[in-house]
């Protein structure tokens, strides 16, 4: 069976090089290296029909690829490697550079599929800017064109995205997309980088591995993406959703994640000034300075739903001296505003934190509005060896009836009783471990 298979693969080669030159690409030609029609993957898109599949042989590419027509690129897996072959990592001028950036791939069509390659965005021939022991060239590894329109169905499947600057794989078009089964690693250059993102649009991001990033998976403005079984280490951010629905669209949902080792100071998983209600449910999340959180909402009422995630705070790197919390629950919206907070949790385990669960509002100043109203129901979770099970501050209203404290004598009970205090009304609460 492998010896047809390594036939069939030779026979299209073969067939890729008997082509004319100059002639239009039908589905399965390939692009090769050396004597081929077409040894770069720019010649071979010009020459594609739509709905063309460009198939890229094994080797290295130096190119800064348009994908301008719906056309699939299919490599040949890690022997397939695109690297830049432009060095402009860096500029004031956001993630295109006003067109100068450099990008590995930068798609200006509908129906574009890219899968089983690898994009590295450190050329040996060139010389960038250092970030995470990699000399980098790429600003952009696969990018939407957002200035050029809206394109949808954008599929980034079996990729490996490493050493770019600022965007790892990103939909910024406000189209539809799904990337699965990619692994992005170093996109760190800036505290605006993001290994894979969407802006505006609706889609999924499924069974990808980031590792290394200054943030790690996150939509914007989202009218409706699920971040489903994604595995993320060492990141100062796992997975994030801010103003989803804004935009309109459906809530988010955030499910089946591994979020491990964040760097100091960081965020497990976290939803920010919502305008509907997502879900987040059946994550891990283990040591990160924040678990889980929940910024302030856009619109009163909405906010996230926290089910059956389990959090714990061991082996945070964090210098701050407040500790670890295993989800921080807030009216602030990170120095932009605030917004009533409502958040509901159930099921879920917080464990081995400095604080279990905080819920916090801000505070009025002279000659503003008040800071919001935070309002938190939590039942059925598991408080457990935590320094202090739960605490509401000033002016919020946590009702936590019906969670387990780590004993069954409840909480501030002693021993390994977890504590609850502020405004928490915990009574009653359960006797057995759910």
């Amino acid at each position: 069976m492998r010896r047809l298979i390594q036939a069939a693969t030779a026979c299209a080669a073969i067939a890729a090089c008997l082509m004319v030159p100059g002639s239009a690409l039908a589905s399965g030609q390939t692009v090769c290296r050396t004597g081929c029609a077409y040894t770069s993957i720019q010649s071979a898109i010009t020459a594609a029909s739509p709905g063309a599949t460009i198939t890229i042989g094994h080797g290295s590419y130096d190119e800064n690829i348009v994908v301008n027509k719906s056309v699939t690129l299919e490599g040949a897996g890690k022997g397939t490697v695109i690297y830049p072959s432009v060095s402009n990592p860096v500029c004031s001028s956001g993630s295109l550079c006003g067109g100068t950036a450099s990008n590995i791939i930068l798609v200006e069509a509908n129906d574009v599929t890219i899968t089983n390659l690898r994009l590295k965005g450190d050329n040996p021939n060139l010389s960038g800017v250092t970030v995470g022991g990699e000399d980098i060239d790429a600003r952009n590894g696969i990018i939407v064109n957002f200035e050029a329109g809206t394109f949808n169905n954008l599929t980034v499947s079996d990729v490996d995205v490493i050493g770019v600057y600022l965007r790892g794989i990103y939909a910024g078009s406000e189209g539809t997309f799904n990337f699965n089964h990619d692994t992005v690693e170093n996109v760190q250059g800036s505290e605006e980088s993001i290994a894979m993102f969407n802006y505006g649009g609706s889609g999924e991001m499924s069974d990808n591995t980031v590792s290394n990033a200054s943030d790690a998976i996150s939509a914007n403005w989202s009218t409706g993406t699920k971040f489903l079984d994604n595995k993320i280490t060492n990141s100062a951010s796992g997975i994030h959703t801010d103003n989803n629905g804004g935009f309109g669209g459906v809530a988010d949902l955030i499910q089946g994640n591994t979020v491990k080792g964040c760097t100091s100071n960081g965020y497990g998983i976290f939803v920010f000034a919502p305008y509907v209600s997502a879900t987040v449910e059946s994550n891990k999340v283990k040591g990160c300075y924040i678990g889980l959180a929940a910024f302030g909402g856009s619109v009163s009422g909405q906010g996230p739903t926290f089910a059956d995630n389990h959090v714990s705070g061991t082996g945070a790197t964090t210098t701050d001296p407040n500790g670890t919390y295993a989800a921080y629950l807030t009216t602030d919206q990170l120095g932009f505003a605030f917004g009533d907070l409502t958040a509901t949790l159930t099921g879920n385990r917080l464990e081995r934190a400095t604080t279990g669960m905080l819920v916090t509002q801000t505070s009025p100043t002279p000659g503003q509005p008040v800071g919001g109203q935070a309002t938190v129901t939590a039942s059925g979770n598991l408080f457990e060896h935590d320094g202090t099970g739960a605490n509401g501050e000033a002016g919020t209203v946590v009702n936590a009836q019906n969670n387990w404290w780590g004993c069954a004598r409840g909480p501030n009970g002693g021993g390994n009783c977890n504590t609850a205090v502020g405004t928490v009304a915990y009574t009653p609460w359960l006797t057995a471990k759910p």
